[in-house]
């Protein structure tokens, strides 16, 4: 049977990142090695973190740091997406058995995202590993669905912003979508490293809590944030129709990107609700709604 023991992290600086190496640690599990471009950059991870150097543009500086390596979880952002493809060469030459690609957020199985410009780059690299995985039985590899992302943050105020009272209500704001917190997409990579068959060439589906807009409304209202909302109304399939073609003309800003995603987690079958989900599978506990106004609360108070 195999086991992970020794596990590789890049992007280990970042909102995903980072919780995923403390929860590697935590687990008392895994030796943990980060790979960054700059040893000598401050990272902030305790001393029993092996920090490597490597050059992302070189597959033979990758494939020397992979070895001895049982597996690698990449959270590289969103626009270093395509440096993967050197990552998922190495990982296979170098003998890795389970590579985690940076694809969370929603799910890209489903067809109608394909068409989607904005997420060329993580199908790519998710059937790089396909292809790897083919050509190489003993490395695999799993991706992780976790629809939307859920903070006392910016993830928050993309959906509704309860500091500031304002929120463009999409689709009448009462389609049911999921919603993850970080800590419980660090808590899947536990899962998945430690159940290898289960979890083996697919995607995983998590979720912290099943939401909508409106409920999120009416909780910062139950909290107090009752008078003063900016309230707007909005279609996702207006959104991506005006996506598309800005897109087509070159507009590749934040904001077209907004109208790619908001369609994607809660137009209606778009897949940002799982209605199967791995959270048993994987150790998550999910939120209660208790916790969720906690995070609601938090957000309202920074």
């Amino acid at each position: 049977m195999t086991t992970i023991k020794n596990v590789a992290v890049v992007g280990a600086t970042g909102k995903i990142g980072r919780p995923i190496v403390e929860h590697l640690l935590a687990s008392k599990l895994f030796s943990v090695t980060v790979l960054t471009r700059d040893q000598n950059r401050q990272l902030g991870f305790p001393a029993n973190v092996t920090v490597t150097e490597v050059d992302y543009d070189s597959i033979e500086s990758l494939e020397a740091a992979l070895k001895g390596q049982d597996a690698l979880v990449s959270a590289m952002a969103f626009e270093a997406i395509h440096e993967q493809k050197n990552v998922v060469d190495a990982a296979a030459n170098a003998g890795v058995k389970r590579m985690i690609p940076s694809e969370y957020g929603n799910d890209l199985m489903n067809p109608k995202l394909a068409a989607f410009p904005i997420y060329q780059p993580k199908i790519a690299i998710r059937k790089r590993c396909e292809q790897k995985a083919a050509e190489n039985p003993t490395f695999s590899w799993t991706t992780i669905h976790n629809a939307s992302f859920l903070g006392p943050d910016w993830t928050l105020d993309f959906i509704v912003d309860v500091k500031q009272r304002k929120a463009d209500i999409k689709d009448g704001g009462d389609v049911l979508f999921c919603a993850t917190t970080y800590e419980d997409i660090a808590q899947a990579v536990i899962g998945i490293l430690t159940h290898l068959e289960e979890t083996a060439n697919r995607p995983v589906r998590i979720s912290s809590v099943n939401t909508t807009q409106n409920e999120l409304v009416t909780i910062a209202k139950e909290l107090g944030a009752t008078d003063g909302w900016d309230l707007t109304y909005s279609q996702t399939e207006d959104l991506e129709s005006e996506a598309l073609r800005r897109w087509a003309e070159g507009d590749h800003s934040d904001e077209v990107i907004a109208m790619f995603i908001n369609r994607a987690f809660i137009g209606k079958g778009w897949g940002g609700y799982f209605p199967v989900r791995d959270n048993d599978l994987l150790g998550i506990k999910g939120l209660e709604r208790d916790e969720l106004k906690a995070i609601v609360k938090l957000a309202i108070d920074r």
